[in-house]
């Protein structure tokens, strides 16, 4: 279909109304609580009609984003930026616009469609919940936070968005505040990403302070020049700041080291993305109602930490541009540690959405460790791919737990593959998906990871080989029990409405079909990687990276996933395989290791608890009662003294006033002199 080229243009340059529209809706919805009263939210008129203002909002922004795409695709000139000022201060200033170009086109593509297909699924999950308007509200504010985040042009405008991202999970995941554990869980989320914000922001000050004189009076700290515009972009600025030697290309406790730079700024994507060490919120997010833990681990809060390390990809890479550099490795480390890490601890947890959380957690690891090695397309390519199936993962987690009646431990499920067939057959999609099963979106875009992996490292490349298979094991471990065997519940389970199941179906499709559309051309697949494919074509359309296809990494990583596959059906379908059960009864340490998840909330809590409050509190009482107290006192005692003192100058004689007068004109008079430097 061909359209008008003024058309797609027009829809690029109104790219701001994607991010207006839900913001408008989250916040009149608000409005309409605070001037109408708390009873007004529980109108049926007034939910649904926040119900609809929200989809339709949601809905604009999908098919705005799919026009947008068709603009690029058609012309990577219609690429467009505009920045305002937002701070001024003679030749300083910061501003704040909008970015779209293939990279933002492909993030707002996935927020939106996952967002479309979760307030879609929100409407039949929460419909009798009190706070169903209010919990509307904030998946708006969620969805417009994440959309100005993609589209902003600048480091300052994204670290903004950044943390309106962090408050609107907060409200989200202790959505349900009266419950202990809900509670616990958005401070603890709030908590962690601050600690990860902080190092980000001390990394964007850093940036600011080593380029300020080099942005060519464009826009400061700016991913990409503007056109017309005399300003540079991100890599040209630091390659200004390299050769001004403001900048340094070694690793140093210094704040004019790009290492040092990249890695504290790297901070915030661990926070965010839930990487080791940081990782700790994410499970216990799962305690927010399921369609945001669909939205947050799919494709939006903890994507952002993805799409930062792919938008300032310049201040990772070595002074040369190669991928050889320091911050990239620990980039690498880090992603690979969290990947495998999450994968053991996946394997021994019983509730659904739990595991699922695990298995993210495991696959942003994945999708650092891409981008870390240099495949800047395949982990950007995951990311993609990893939304559609893991949504409708986490969805299908809340279908079974709505059919169980809100029963979340997987022990007292099996069987439900009859009873909830729309169900179990999205569900076993997105497994096999994820697990690497040929031919499925998963299976392209991670074991191109793995293959860039190998060639960068092989001790990586076989970790994340070890990874897939745990990965497959796991996930099929969870769609064995609960959808296999004998149905264990307390109550009849029964199939969910299709309000709930139609969305599953939806995510189904690109779940299947979006990596061989993507990632499969004849030249990049089957020639063995002299061309680059469509995706990165697309995304990285400058200087596309050719990640081609090593046939022994994909036969390996493919029999691995396969082996995980086949391990798990005998151990809990056909039963031939029984360790399991004895490694559970045993109660041996790998096992406990593994179900405390490596002991890092205990490691933390008692860290937190024996010595970061103690040192707080007697900080603050000596500050309170030895320094501050005494100033005070003292203070006070020297003007009691002072006024005792004085009190008997007061004579009531002008002789004796003229006196003093004079006496403390001559005193300042002789330590001005004393104390001039021309005396």
């Amino acid at each position: 279909m061909n359209f008008d080229p003024e058309f797609l243009r027009a829809c690029v340059e109104s790219a701001w109304m994607i991010v207006a529209m839900p913001f408008l809706v989250g916040f009149g919805i608000i409005l309409s609580y605070l001037f109408g009263g708390l009873k007004l939210g529980e109108k049926r008129s007034f939910k649904t009609a926040a119900m609809m203002a929200s989809i339709i909002a949601v809905a604009w922004g999908f098919f705005h984003s799919c026009f947008i795409f068709e603009a690029l695709r058609s012309n990577p000139s219609y690429s467009f930026q505009e920045n305002f000022d937002f701070f001024t201060c003679q030749n300083f200033k910061l501003s704040v616009g909008f970015l779209v170009d293939n990279l933002a086109t492909m993030m707002l593509i996935v927020v939106t469609t996952i967002s479309l297909f979760v307030q879609v699924y929100t409407h039949g999950y929460m419909r009798e919940d009190p706070g169903y308007a209010r919990f509307y509200a904030y998946l708006s504010l969620f969805t417009g936070s994440m959309l100005g985040l993609v589209v902003s042009t600048n480091m300052f405008q994204m670290y903004a968005f950044w943390e309106l991202v962090g408050v609107c999970s907060y409200f989200l995941i202790g959505f349900w505040w009266y419950k202990d554990s809900a509670a616990a869980a958005c401070m603890k989320a709030f908590v962690v990403n601050r600690v990860g914000d902080f190092l980000f922001l001390v990394g964007v000050i850093m940036l600011l302070l080593a380029t300020k004189d080099f942005w060519g009076g464009g826009t400061v700290m700016a991913f990409a020049a503007q056109h017309g515009s005399a300003g540079v972009d991100l890599a040209g600025a630091l390659h200004r700041a390299l050769e001004a030697g403001t900048l340094k290309p070694e690793l140093a406790l210094a704040a004019s080291s790009m290492p040092l730079m990249a890695i504290l700024i790297f901070g915030g994507p661990i926070a965010k993305s839930a990487q080791f060490p940081l990782h700790v919120w994410l499970p216990d997010a799962m305690e927010g109602p399921t369609p945001i833990s669909a939205l947050i681990h799919a494709a939006t809060m903890v994507a952002a930490g993805i799409y930062l390390v792919a938008r300032a990809y310049p201040i990772f890479l070595a002074p040369n541009g190669g991928t050889d550099s320091i911050a990239l490795a620990f980039v690498a480390v880090i992603g690979t540690i969290t990947a495998v890490m999450a994968a053991t601890i996946a394997m021994s947890q019983n509730d659904i959405k739990r595991v699922l959380a695990w298995s993210t957690c495991s696959q942003l690891g994945y999708m650092m460790a891409g981008l870390g090695v240099g495949a800047f397309s395949a982990g950007l390519f995951h990311l993609f791919t990893h939304a559609f199936f893991k949504a409708m993962l986490f969805l299908g987690s809340g279908a079974v737990i709505i059919g169980c009646h809100h029963e979340q431990d997987i022990r007292k499920m099996g069987g439900l593959r009859k009873i909830m067939p729309f169900t179990a057959i999205t569900f076993l999609i997105g497994t096999l998906s994820i697990s690497g099963f040929p031919f499925l979106s998963g299976w392209f875009s991670k074991d191109e990871i793995v293959a860039a992996a190998m060639h960068y490292n092989p001790v990586i490349g076989w970790i994340l080989i070890a990874t897939a298979g745990l990965t497959a094991f796991y996930m099929f471990r969870l769609y064995f029990t609960v959808f296999e065997g004998q149905y264990r519940g307390d109550h009849k389970a029964h199939e969910v409405t299709p309000v709930m199941w139609l969305p599953l179906v939806c995510l189904a499709v690109p779940s299947i079909f979006a990596g061989g559309l993507l990632g499969f051309t004849k030249e990049a697949f089957l020639e063995g990687g002299k061309a680059a494919n469509a995706w990165s074509k697309f995304v990285y359309f400058n200087h596309p990276h050719i990640e081609g296809v090593d046939w022994t990494v994909l036969g390996v990583s493919t029999v691995v996933a396969l082996g995980g596959i086949a391990f798990a059906y005998l151990m809990y379908v056909v039963k031939s395989i029984t360790w399991n059960k004895s490694i559970v009864e045993s109660n041996n340490i790998i096992y406990r290791f593994s179900l405390n998840k490596w002991y890092f909330d205990d490691l933390y809590g008692a860290m937190v608890n024996k010595g970061i409050l103690p040192l707080f509190n007697n900080t603050w009482k000596f500050m309170d009662t030895v320094i501050i107290d005494n100033i005070v006192n003292g203070a006070s005692l020297v003007t009691s003294a002072s006024g005792e003192v004085l009190k008997y100058t007061q004579t009531g004689r002008g002789q004796y006033y003229a006196l003093v007068i004079f006496m403390w004109v001559a005193l300042l008079t002789w330590i001005i002199y004393i104390a001039s430097p021309f005396a």
